[in-house]
């Protein structure tokens, strides 16, 4: 009869895979949101971008210039951007991302694509009222590292733990044959 060692060889791979994707997770998360350019709104700032899509997100909670900044209701707020000779640039919608790390929390608010590199403004401001300070963030490419992130985190874990389930199921088949085998 096959020995039981398949099921620890089984939870040997699911830990392996649940390991490693907590440390797939852990090591990624925090560079998630390098390169995302912060602005305190209202205001304006000027940006140096390149060729790409880009995604604008309200960040909630956010520290800048080492201060908290929270906002949660940011209803009237406008964003318009341009490009150095001062034609605008159409903002669309983004396709919905979250994110909480490094102290800034953020949902996606708008998106645009640049086809030239060069300086652009980001300019925000309440429309016929004061309205409370809120933390924009300009970023290339960054709901694609979120869902790279989440896929690649569940790769790891289905696989590790799909390897496992697959050892422990003919383990324990290869077992009941030889235990119906015996006279």
């Amino acid at each position: 009869m096959p020995g039981r060692r398949g099921y620890l060889v089984a939870l040997l791979l699911a830990l392996i895979g649940a390991g490693g994707a907590a440390i797939f997770l852990l090591v990624r998360l925090p560079s998630l949101d390098e390169g995302l350019v912060r602005m305190v709104a209202p205001g304006e700032m000027a940006m140096a971008l390149q060729p790409g899509r880009y995604t604008i997100f309200h960040e909630y909670r956010s520290v800048v210039d080492v201060r908290l900044v929270l906002s949660d209701d940011v209803s009237g707020l406008r964003v318009a951007l341009s490009a150095a000779a001062g034609e605008p640039i159409a903002l669309t919608g983004a396709a919905e991302a979250r994110y909480s790390i490094n102290g800034h929390a953020g949902v996606s608010v708008a998106a645009f694509d640049v086809d030239t590199p060069g300086r652009y403004t980001l300019a925000a401001a309440y429309r016929g009222r004061q309205g409370p300070e809120a933390v924009l963030a300009v970023g290339e490419g960054v709901i694609g590292k979120i869902f790279g992130l989440v896929l690649g985190t569940i790769a790891i874990a289905f696989a590790g733990i799909g390897g496992g389930i697959a050892v422990a199921s003919v383990t324990y088949v290869k077992r009941r044959r030889a235990r119906e085998a015996k006279p």
